[in-house]
């Protein structure tokens, strides 16, 4: 479940860096300091690692004018293509989790049915009932049907090995 929303998160994310890059537009028209709007004539005095920096409202405006220019030239294009591949890798591995998810016990495992090796025949003459006989006679839970080629509840019955003779005692007490 966890991988599913996490997948869908990653997706959502690269559908904004699409979005971004195709609707986004550089520059806003107006020209900060931090989160002030600026007027011309003003100066923004920004302290950063305890150095202190000016800078006037013509050169904030430059700077704004030359990053519009730069997300309009080739970081539009940089930004849709990342958010292309991002949304694009997380798409396809919420496709497949969702798959796994659904596939999640949806009935029994498809394991090969055991074929009957050479050397390992039961010995001539003994009378084993088929797979299908002992099923049919072991007790079986109502609406169950056992696959073909699989062992009865119980187990298959062995034959006695030749030569094998059952010892009879009497009952003491």
């Amino acid at each position: 479940m966890k991988s599913v929303v996490w997948w869908s998160v990653g997706l959502l994310f690269g559908l904004g860096l699409m979005a971004l890059g195709v609707f986004g537009t550089g520059s806003s028209g107006k020209v900060l300091c931090g989160s002030d709007e600026m007027r011309p004539g003003q100066t923004c005095d920004r302290t950063q690692y305890g150095v202190t920096s000016s800078e006037t409202y013509e050169e904030k405006l430059q700077e704004s004018i030359d990053d519009a220019k730069t997300f309009e030239g080739g970081g539009r294009w940089v930004t849709f293509g990342i958010g292309a591949g991002i949304a694009a890798a997380c798409g396809w591995r919420l496709v497949v989790a969702i798959r796994r998810r659904a596939n999640q016990g949806s009935g029994p495992v498809s394991q090969p049915v055991p074929v009957q090796q050479p050397g390992f025949a039961p010995p001539p003459g003994s009378q084993q009932p088929s797979a299908y006989q002992q099923q049919a006679g072991s007790q079986q839970q109502p609406g169950y049907q056992q696959p073909p080629g699989f062992p009865p509840q119980g187990g298959f019955q062995q034959p006695p090995p030749p030569g094998y003779q059952p010892q009879h005692r009497p009952y003491q007490q």
